[in-house]
């Protein structure tokens, strides 16, 4: 990728992350990039490619961030690791700033995302540890309420976030 294709994205990134897909137009990221909308157009091709780029770029940002903590040999361990990451967002927002465009960009223009398998295998592994019931319905909450608390805390609602975080760890490990 260029470096005009980076400058790009990265403001595709930044103002779907704050304001969402509809809300802003190619004319809109040109300018936040420093470049004309026809550059755009060149290097993605029409909005969608753009928004298909930022979901791809987030996915393997969310990946990179999570990855290494599903590694963990204790199910406990493990599930306090996967939701503690949402209280590293307040101090790391450009790490997270993929990661919430991808959850944004795809929500807004209804593009189908599937699970990241390693991690579902992961949660449902320590789910059964953990010895609940219905351990992919778990892990699914698990998935789905750590990108809420993800976006929540990056969009200034972080104490919703801890509490979300918080009650799902009550009701997963200390029953």
């Amino acid at each position: 990728m260029t470096e005009k294709q980076q400058q790009i994205l990265f403001s595709a990134q930044k103002l779907f992350a704050l304001e969402g897909v509809v809300a802003v137009s190619t004319a809109r990221i040109a300018k936040e990039a420093g470049v004309s909308e026809a550059l755009i157009f060149r290097h993605f091709g029409n909005k969608q490619q753009l928004v298909d780029a930022v979901v791809k770029a987030g996915l393997s940002a969310k990946s990179s961030i999570i990855n290494g903590i599903l590694h963990s040999p204790d199910a406990v361990t493990l599930v306090r690791a996967v939701l503690s990451i949402a209280a590293r967002v307040e101090n790391n927002r450009d790490v997270f700033l993929s990661w919430v465009a991808q959850l944004r960009a795809s929500r807004d223009s209804g593009v189908e995302i599937s699970a990241d398998s390693f991690m579902h295998e992961r949660l449902v592994w320590a789910v059964t540890e953990i010895g609940h019931g219905r351990p992919e319905a778990v892990a699914s909450v698990i998935e789905a309420v750590l990108d809420q608390v993800v976006e929540l805390t990056f969009t200034g609602a972080a104490d919703n976030a801890k509490n979300l975080c918080f009650g799902l760890q009550e009701l997963l490990i200390n029953e």
